[in-house]
C-alpha cells in the first residue's frame, strides 16, 4: 500500500528530521512534542460535538440514566457499574458511553466532573478487561466516546493519580482494540474501530507510528468496502451514512489540528458523503426510513452538514447504493431501487424493493414503518420484512428470507439468506415531470413473476400517478397458471388521517395544517387497516396503511385488470 502523507511526515519525524530543542524534540507536525526520555500524552485536540444534547446530559446530572424507555436511576452520588442494566440493549449503550456525548455539550464544570467521576468508576471496576464490556464494537464506542470529548470534559482533571489511570486505561483499550481489530462487527463499527486507532495515535505522540500509520491504513480499507462511488454506505442505509460522516469528519478535525493532511481516500470519502447524506433528507431535514433506519436526529444531521458547509443542491439518484429522488416544487419521494446489500453488511438490510416514501412541505405522507435503534429488539424482525414497506407483496409473502434457524443462524444471525439480486430502473425527466420504470426480481424464484413499477410525478408535485403490476418475464415459461394473491401497502405517517370512500376505490388523506390529498384506485377493493411507525422514538406509534388487495394469474403479461393496479395521490384545492 503506497504510503499516506501523514505516515510520511511520522516517518521523518521519528527517523531522521527530529530538531532539538533544550531537552525536547518538536516535530514538524504542529501541536506533536514530544520529551526526550518522557512524554505528555494526551494534549488536547478540539473536537466538535454535534451528536450531544443538553436535555438529555441532565437527567444524567441528577442520577438517571434513561435510553429506549429504560430508566436506571442511581442518584446524583449513584455509581451504575456494580447495579444491573435493564436489558442488554441499555448495557451496551451504557458501557459505550454514548451519553458521554449529552454531558460534555452541556460545556459546566459540574457536567464535566461527573464524566470524569463516571469513568473513574467504570475502570475502577472494568479497567483491566470484563467479557462483555470489552467486546469490540462496545469497545470502539467507547473509546470514540472518550476521545472525541476529551478535551472538553477528561482533560481537566489535575489530579495526576485519576489523570494518569484514565490515560493508561485508555491506551490499554486502544491496545486491545488494535490487536483484536478483525474481531470487530463489520460496517461502521469497523470504521469506527479503524479511526479510533488513528485518534490514539495524534492524541498520543509517542505511539503515532504505531497507532496512526496503522490506524490510518485499516481506514482506507474499510473506506474502499463500505463508501460506494455516490457516497452512499455499503449497507444501504441512511442514518449510517450521517454515522460514517461524522466519524470521518472527527478524524479530519484531529487531523488539521495537528498540521496533517488525512489519505485522498478520507477526503474522497467525506467529499461523497456530504453530498449524499441530503440525497436521503425530506423536507423537515429528517431522514428517510429504509433498510434499518430512520428519521434521526435532525438538529445532529443540520449541524454536521452546516459544518461540513454542504452547499449543493442533492442529487436525483444514487446509481451504486440504488436510490431514486424525485423533488418537484416541496413535494420529495425517495424509492428504493437497489439490491439486497452483499454480505456481510446485510445485517440490517431490509427485504422491501420498490418501496417509496412521499413527503409534502406540510410533513410526510408516505412512509416505510422504519426503524431505529431505541425501539425493542422484539420488533426488529418484523420491520425487516416486505409487509413493513409501502410496496407490493405478492403470495403473502416476502422478497426473499432472513436467515432464522440451523448454523447459519448461529453464526450470521440477522443475515439475509436470499434477496433480490436484480432491479432494472429507468427514468426520463421532462419539463411536465419525472417519470420512473422500475421492476426486480425478488419474486422469480417463489412465483415466476416480476414485480413491476411506474411512477409520474408532474412539475408541481401535487400529482403522483403510479401502476403497479406483475408479470412474466419475456422469454421465461410460466410456473402455472393459477391466480396468485398480492397486497400493495402505503404506510401512512402518524400524523395523517384517512377515510375511506363509500366506493372503497378512493380515500382522503389529511395532513397537518388541513391539507388534503385523494388517493384513487382502480384496483381493489382498497381497505385501510392498522400500521406502527419506528422511525423515531422509543415505542412503536399506531398509524395507518392503506391496502389495495388482488389476484394476479402467474401466466400474465402484466397489463389485464387483475395483474395490474393504477393508483392517484393528488393534492386537494383549500378551502377558502
Amino acid at each position: 500500500m503506497q504510503r499516506l502523507p501523514i505516515s510520511k511526515v511520522i516517518e521523518t519525524t521519528l527517523t531522521r528530521s527530529m530538531q532539538k530543542v533544550g531537552d525536547e524534540v518538536l516535530s514538524p507536525i504542529r501541536g506533536i512534542r514530544m520529551r526526550t526520555g518522557s512524554v505528555v500524552p494526551f494534549e488536547n485536540i478540539p473536537i466538535r460535538n454535534f451528536r450531544g444534547r443538553p436535555d438529555r446530559g441532565q437527567p444524567i446530572l441528577d442520577g438517571h440514566f434513561i435510553y429506549a424507555g429504560q430508566n436506571l436511576d442511581v442518584g446524583r452520588q449513584g455509581d451504575p457499574w456494580p447495579l444491573p442494566a435493564p436489558s442488554e440493549k441499555f448495557a451496551f449503550w451504557l458501557h459505550s458511553f454514548d451519553w458521554l456525548w449529552d454531558l460534555s455539550i452541556r460545556g459546566e464544570k459540574g457536567a464535566s466532573l461527573k464524566a470524569r467521576t463516571l469513568i473513574d468508576q467504570w475502570i475502577t471496576i472494568y479497567g483491566n478487561w470484563n467479557a462483555y464490556s470489552w467486546e469490540n464494537d462496545i469497545l470502539a464506542n467507547r473509546l470514540y466516546a472518550w476521545l472525541c470529548n476529551w478535551s472538553s470534559s477528561l482533560s481537566q482533571d489535575r489530579i495526576e493519580h485519576t489523570g494518569h489511570a484514565r490515560r493508561q486505561s485508555t491506551m490499554r483499550q486502544v491496545k486491545k482494540l488494535r490487536q483484536t481489530f478483525k474481531q470487530t462487527p463489520d460496517g461502521v463499527p469497523k470504521l469506527k474501530a479503524a479511526t479510533v486507532i488513528a485518534l490514539a495515535g495524534l492524541f498520543h505522540p509517542e505511539k503515532a507510528y504505531d497507532y496512526l500509520n496503522r490506524g490510518l491504513d485499516l481506514l482506507d480499507e474499510q473506506i474502499h468496502l463500505q463508501i460506494l462511488p455516490d457516497g452512499g454506505h455499503v449497507s444501504r442505509c441512511p442514518e449510517q451514512c450521517v454515522e460514517a460522516l461524522a466519524i470521518l469528519t472527527a478524524l479530519d478535525q484531529a487531523l488539521e489540528q495537528r498540521g496533517a493532511e488525512g489519505s485522498p481516500s478520507i477526503n474522497r470519502a467525506l467529499e461523497r458523503l456530504r453530498h449524499v447524506v441530503p440525497f436521503f433528507q425530506m423536507p423537515d431535514k429528517g431522514l428517510t426510513g429504509f433498510n434499518g433506519g430512520g428519521r434521526g436526529d435532525i438538529n445532529y444531521i443540520d449541524q454536521l452538514l452546516r459544518f461540513s458547509k454542504t452547499s449543493a443542491s442533492p442529487f436525483t439518484y444514487c446509481p451504486h447504493t440504488g436510490y431514486q429522488r424525485i423533488h418537484q416544487n416541496g413535494t420529495v419521494i425517495l424509492i428504493d431501487t437497489g439490491e439486497t446489500s452483499p454480505f456481510p453488511f446485510d445485517q440490517e438490510a431490509h427485504l422491501a424493493p420498490l418501496s417509496i416514501e412521499v413527503a409534502t412541505q406540510a410533513g410526510r405522507l408516505i412512509v416505510n414503518c422504519g426503524w431505529n435503534d431505541e425501539q425493542a429488539v422484539s420488533w426488529r424482525p418484523a420491520m425487516r420484512v416486505t409487509a413493513a414497506h409501502s410496496t407490493l407483496c405478492l403470495n403473502n409473502s416476502t422478497t426473499g428470507s432472513l436467515v432464522k434457524t440451523g448454523l447459519k443462524a448461529k453464526l450470521f444471525p440477522m443475515h439475509i439468506e436470499q434477496g433480490v439480486e436484480k432491479v432494472d430502473v429507468s427514468r426520463r425527466e421532462q419539463s411536465e415531470g419525472v417519470w420512473l420504470e422500475m421492476s426486480h426480481n425478488g419474486y422469480l424464484p417463489t412465483t415466476g413473476l416480476v414485480h413491476r413499477r411506474r411512477l409520474y410525478v408532474n412539475d408541481s408535485g401535487q400529482d403522483i400517478r403510479g401502476e403497479d403490476s406483475v408479470l412474466v418475464p419475456v422469454g421465461t415459461p410460466p410456473q402455472s397458471r393459477n391466480a396468485i394473491p398480492f397486497d400493495i401497502r402505503f404506510h401512512l405517517h402518524p400524523s395523517v388521517k384517512a377515510t375511506l370512500a363509500q366506493d372503497l376505490h378512493s380515500a382522503l388523506l389529511i395532513q397537518p395544517g388541513q391539507v388534503g390529498w385523494r388517493f384513487r384506485t382502480d384496483g381493489g377493493p382498497m381497505r385501510i387497516e392498522e400500521s406502527v411507525y419506528l422511525a423515531e422514538g422509543d415505542r412503536p406509534v399506531k398509524s395507518e396503511q392503506i391496502v389495495i388487495s388482488g389476484s394476479a394469474f402467474a401466466d400474465g403479461d402484466g397489463e389485464s385488470k387483475s395483474n395490474r393496479v393504477r393508483w392517484s395521490i393528488r393534492r386537494l384545492e383549500a378551502r377558502t
